[in-house]
């Protein structure tokens, strides 16, 4: 058992859970909120999910370069690049339609935060059955 291959199959599924919990529940709610509290709440929600996910992010990162560099193979560069596009999701895209929710509700925004977010839990869950590959 490789100690980098265990923490990037832990952090990936915990961010699978995360991203589901997300999917289902949290961004649903975010259409239904009273908007004269959303920006508030908003800007709070996103303060407590960064420390929540930064780490398991990170974690995942770093484990993913360390299996590409010990073990050349194509389940973990498979793996990595599933990876890579959802980091390239999550700051490119998602990042900056919360730093405009904290400003405004905007129920559009939402719709393609939902969209994203559907599309980058596809790759985590993805990634998870290519890196079990290995």
């Amino acid at each position: 058992m490789d100690l980098f291959l265990e923490l990037n199959k832990i952090s990936n599924l915990l961010m699978v859970g995360i991203s589901l919990l997300v999917q289902v529940i949290i961004y649903p709610s975010f259409k239904d909120f009273e908007y004269k509290n959303f920006n508030k709440f908003h800007f709070s929600y996103s303060k407590k999910m960064f420390y929540i996910v930064a780490p398991i992010m990170l974690t995942e990162m770093f484990s993913s370069i360390f299996l590409i560099i010990k073990f050349q193979s194509v389940s973990i560069l498979m793996s990595s690049i599933l990876l890579f596009f959802i980091w390239i999701i999550t700051f490119l895209f998602i990042v900056p339609i919360h730093n405009h929710l904290s400003l405004q509700h905007d129920n559009i925004k939402i719709n393609t935060l939902l969209k994203l977010n559907a599309l980058r839990t596809f790759f985590w869950i993805l990634k998870y059955l290519v890196i079990s590959l290995y």
